[in-house]
């Protein structure tokens, strides 16, 4: 029988989560769970104690990815890390970006529930921002990690953005890098106000959800049978 792989995030706060949905389900792991109490997750492939999956830790950022091309069946990521995937095929020639996977046959998992997506910057950029947003002759500059995201939000408001695409902390931009405003996921809000940082507006909760391989779903029962026991345990 062919095993059904399972990608979970290897972050261990979303590792713990997402793993103990599955072994709600039935899905269980020894050795994961060994590796979990240990801190140690240095192995990234663990084998299911029923013989029926094997779980592969990944960046939760891969996760998509790993779904869509098929070296997973089934996953567990974030919005901001599979809507940005998805989005990249509205921006790059790769036009089958996400056409592989589905998200909506499970509701959120609510596993980052404190996390949204908000525009932030400095308190005397305010104003600058709501003019933005009332005036479309006027361009407003945005730092952020999730250049696909931040286009189709400020397009859904009519705004007129320049988006800057960066890898690290966003907080700092508004201050040494000629930003606006940022465009940024965030959870308690230290961080913006320890670097003399407001949110403008909140845009968007992150979701967490299961994704799963269309692939799968066609050519394997045994994933059909894997999304009723995951359905009866998140109940």
């Amino acid at each position: 029988m062919r095993k059904i792989i399972i990608a979970l995030p290897k972050g261990r706060r979303l590792l713990i989560q997402a793993y103990d949905i599955f072994k709600k389900a039935g899905y269980t792991s020894q050795s994961l769970e060994r590796e979990i109490e240990l801190h140690e997750l240095r192995q990234l492939e663990f084998g299911c104690d029923n013989g029926e999956a094997i779980f592969l830790l990944a960046r939760v950022a891969d996760i998509p990815q790993y779904v869509d091309k098929n070296w997973a069946d089934i996953g567990i990521s974030a919005f901001d890390c599979y809507r940005e995937y998805e989005l990249q095929s509205t921006a790059s020639r790769h036009s089958m970006y996400g056409d592989n996977f589905v998200t909506n046959i499970f509701a959120d998992l609510k596993l980052c529930e404190k996390s949204r997506f908000c525009v932030a910057g400095e308190p005397k950029e305010l104003k600058f921002y709501e003019q933005c947003k009332q005036n479309d002759d006027t361009i407003l500059t945005i730092a952020t990690q999730h250049p696909n995201i931040a286009a189709k939000y400020f397009s859904k408001k009519n705004m007129v953005v320049d988006i800057i695409t960066i890898t690290g902390s966003s907080e700092i931009m508004p201050k040494h890098g000629e930003i606006d405003a940022i465009f940024d996921i965030v959870e308690s809000g230290r961080t913006l106000e320890e670097n003399g940082l407001i949110i403008f507006e909140e845009a968007m909760p992150i979701k967490t959800k299961i994704l799963v391989s269309k692939a799968a779903l066609k050519y394997d029962e045994n994933i059909s049978k894997m999304i009723g026991r995951l359905e009866n345990a998140i109940k």
